[in-house]
């Protein structure tokens, strides 16, 4: 071989060296392009609806330093237009249509996310349970073609069959003498309760939940601080061809649950030096989540997996993005028939009032294997409530 043969060889293996060399220098960050993330939820009852609409990013930073970075995820004026349409069912004719207006959301819970302002966008407008609605969003982000994004949903509602509350059923008589809500019978707790809604048409899943209401007064101050405590019934799912017609919907709930919570989610209370006056409401709110059947999947599809594989399925009905554009209605037992006429909720009778006001309606006892007898009753007269308005007395502890 030739001085100068050798020398070319050695040049290229070193030439090949270096581009191999280079190669390891890999950039990670695939480039980027645009994916427009759309949820909304749409209310027959309500007048206003807000609609998240987001940009899937990517960058050189980690995702929690993106994540928190005000604006990374969010599209500025210029580069997105949205609008919903109001649609004929029948026609597919258009019948209105309305801007969506972006505006700024400060009540974000604090997480991984930046929370200090959201921008959200909302549009005014009495909804029809009769018609179609699409979203459509014209998306002209910089480097990449205009693009439409687009969804469809249909309402659930009250329509011609209200969604009512059937059991326990509303007493006909007034405030003072309802008595609805019986959770103890012949010295026990009752093992089972019957909640029966009726339910529209195009709902697909229902929960069912109650509020408990009380009020702590401070005595020195005299301000008064309201809450309550919620308690879910249960979660059920119809079959699509039972969603299309209207129907009832029951849940079972155990009243023992109710006195259980009640000991556990309040202190005792100081009856020696009280420095506050905590009053229960004698009613039971009850609410009854309705979900389509899109909103209804997608929930399903996003429970955590119980399988060995954990990877779930992507699920979406939104044309040229992600994410998912459909409808719910909360019903409540809260009506409003007058100024001065409010019948809300469902009222306890005497006996299940009393058992959370002094407990005297339990005396069952449970026996242990060395003899010993333990009161059955969750003993919630420790937690020092009072009714107002007169219904039940302190001194005999008894209610009306």
């Amino acid at each position: 071989m030739s001085k100068l043969r050798s020398l070319a060889i050695l040049f290229l293996s070193i030439s090949l060296f270096s581009l191999i060399g280079c190669e390891t220098d890999i950039d990670i960050i695939a480039p980027q392009k645009d994916v427009t993330v759309i949820y909304g939820l749409l209310e027959e009852a309500k007048t206003e609806h807000f609609i998240r609409i987001n940009k899937a990013f990517i960058g050189e930073e980690s995702a929690n330093v993106l994540a928190a970075t005000s604006g990374a995820n969010e599209y500025s004026e210029e580069e997105l237009q949205a609008v919903v349409i109001e649609l004929n069912k029948q026609t597919g004719e258009e019948t209105n249509r309305w801007i969506l207006q972006s505006t700024y959301s400060t009540g974000k819970e604090e997480g991984v996310f930046f929370s200090d302002s959201n921008k959200v966008y909302s549009f005014v407008a009495d909804l029809n349970l009769n018609s179609l609605y699409r979203i459509e969003c014209t998306v002209n982000v910089e480097g990449e073609n205009t693009k439409i994004v687009s969804a469809e949903t249909s309402l659930i509602g009250n329509g011609v069959s209200p969604i009512t509350l059937v059991k326990p059923r509303l007493a006909n008589t007034t405030s003072e003498d309802r008595a609805e809500l019986d959770f103890v019978s012949n010295g026990e707790y009752r093992n089972t309760y019957e909640i029966t809604w009726q339910r529209p048409a195009g709902g697909m899943s229902f929960t069912a939940y109650y509020r408990f209401y009380y009020t702590e007064v401070d005595l020195a101050t005299q301000v008064r601080s309201r809450d309550s405590l919620l308690y879910t019934i249960g979660t059920k799912r119809i079959s699509t061809s039972d969603a299309d017609n209207t129907g009832s919907i029951d849940f079972t709930m155990n009243p023992e649950e109710f006195y259980i919570r009640m000991n556990t989610a309040f202190d005792d209370y100081n009856f020696s030096n009280p420095t506050f006056d905590r009053i229960a409401s004698d009613t039971l709110e009850f609410f009854m989540e309705v979900a389509d059947n899109t909103l209804a999947t997608y929930i399903e599809v996003n429970q955590p997996s119980t399988e060995i594989a954990q990877e779930s399925p992507d699920y979406t009905n939104v044309n040229n993005g992600i994410g998912i554009f459909a409808s719910r209605y909360l019903a409540s037992t809260r009506i409003k028939k007058s100024p001065d006429n409010v019948r809300s909720g469902r009222v306890f009778n005497s006996a299940s009032l009393e058992e959370l006001l002094y407990s005297n309606q339990v005396n069952s006892v449970t026996v242990l294997e060395n003899g010993e007898e333990v009161p059955d009753s969750h003993l919630t007269s420790e937690k020092g409530f009072k009714v107002a308005g007169g219904r039940c007395n302190d001194l005999t502890e008894t209610c009306r």
